[in-house]
């Protein structure tokens, strides 16, 4: 048995032939645009990564220069840099205790706070879907705009009966590694604003060369799996990235604003879009097995009547290290946590403006969560494993 939360966990032999070998065409390209425009009700631009998605939603929302915009404070850097480079403010606000998101009391005292807070960025945190009925009322009284980021979060459904990404005044999905609509490199703004004028679309490409990276990551990372079990797969991995030749989620592909390749868009439209549900389904059943099998005081209760998506399962213990090291010598890495910090840029060193102690129940929440995967190559009889390797863990704590 041989498990990870990344490292292409998502594909399997036939999307990492179809991910080098799958033509782009401006045909696919419209059509994954009209899918998108019509599921969410919006008016859609298909970018070349799910941050530069978020950074055009909040140039697109007409507020002022400079405004605060709230961001969950149990992140990734990406977000923080796409408000930062929208040319706004970034402002952490911290999570609800016991969830992995801000709440309406947290809005309120951020607003309160900072009196030019004009737009917030609701996350969804790993799937499970924040109390919207709340935030939405709350911002509609104030004039603060709504972006929902489905990057974890797509196909989750809120408690009061609508699906993520219905809601608010702008919609950002990321189609990048390990994501739920994962194509490797991809993303999509939907501006849902009755009457806005229509956005204007990218037109710049990203080089050839990160193409070729992209395509072939499913390929790699196919490699580095199958052979990770003799130790061949650590230096193929290390070769890789040494060589900067594996693509990765915070790497750099320049501030400009590019769009999607067409040929992600009809990888997506044949093998994400119309295998949505069987994907959701798949991760809900994981879910459910985590949920029987391990103690009620390590996991992340959802909010009732949500239905979550599950991107990860979220656990939390004393002892993190303690636990993926037990874990690993099973054969199941997951060192890879979402998220480790309160904005977190994974290895890629960053400076924000936060400071420690300003969010201090999602500062509790980075110190002890632990991520069990849900996906594709998790099966039934795996999950199982995985919760009685937790459990054994703790027996001997």
């Amino acid at each position: 048995m041989n498990i990870f939360n990344s490292l292409g966990s998502n594909y399997d032999a036939d999307f990492v032939w179809r991910s080098i070998f799958t033509p782009g065409t401006p045909g696919a390209f419209r059509k994954l645009r009209d899918t998108l425009a019509d599921h969410f009700s919006g008016q859609v631009v298909l970018t070349y990564k799910g941050r530069q998605a978020l950074e055009l939603a909040l140039k697109n929302s007409g507020l002022p220069n400079g405004s605060a915009v709230g961001i969950n404070g149990f992140t990734c850097y990406a977000v923080y840099q796409a408000v930062e480079l929208a040319g706004f403010q970034p402002v952490v606000i911290d999570v609800d205790k016991g969830q992995l998101d801000f709440g309406l009391t947290q809005l309120k005292k951020a607003s309160t706070k900072h009196k030019n807070l004009k737009a917030i960025i609701v996350q969804n945190s790993l799937g499970l879907p924040t109390d919207i009925k709340a935030i939405e009322s709350f911002c509609k009284k104030n004039s603060v705009i709504i972006v929902e980021d489905l990057a974890h979060s797509f196909g989750a459904m809120y408690a009061d009966g609508r699906e993520v990404g219905t809601v608010g005044d702008f919609t950002m999905l990321s189609f990048s590694q390990d994501k739920p609509l994962d194509v490797v490199a991809g993303g999509a703004m939907i501006d849902r604003r009755q009457g806005a004028p229509a956005p204007e679309q990218p037109s710049h490409r990203v080089s050839l060369w990160q193409r070729d990276k992209v395509a072939l990551y499913p390929l790699w990372t196919a490699l580095i799996r199958t052979t990770y079990p003799i130790k061949l797969g650590r230096y193929i991995h290390f070769g890789l990235k040494k060589l900067h030749l594996l693509t990765a989620p915070m790497g750099d592909t320049g501030q400009r604003l590019a769009k999607m390749e067409p040929s992600a868009a009809k990888l997506l439209l044949k093998r994400r879009w119309d295998e949505r549900e069987a994907d959701l389904q798949h991760r809900r059943l994981i879910a459910k097995i985590y949920q029987k099998e391990l103690p009620k005081e390590l996991q992340v209760a959802p909010l009732a009547k949500s239905k979550p998506s599950y991107l990860r399962y979220p656990i939390l213990v004393k002892d993190r290290p303690s636990l993926i090291a037990h874990l690993k010598q099973k054969d199941i890495y997951i060192g890879d946590t979402w998220y480790r910090t309160i904005i977190d840029g994974g290895s890629t060193k960053v400076i924000t403006s936060y400071r420690a102690g300003e969010c201090p129940e999602a500062e509790k929440i980075v110190d002890h969560i632990v991520n069990l995967p849900t996906h594709q190559h998790v099966g039934e009889v795996q999950a199982r494993f995985i919760a009685e390797e937790v459990k054994a863990w703790l027996q001997s704590q």
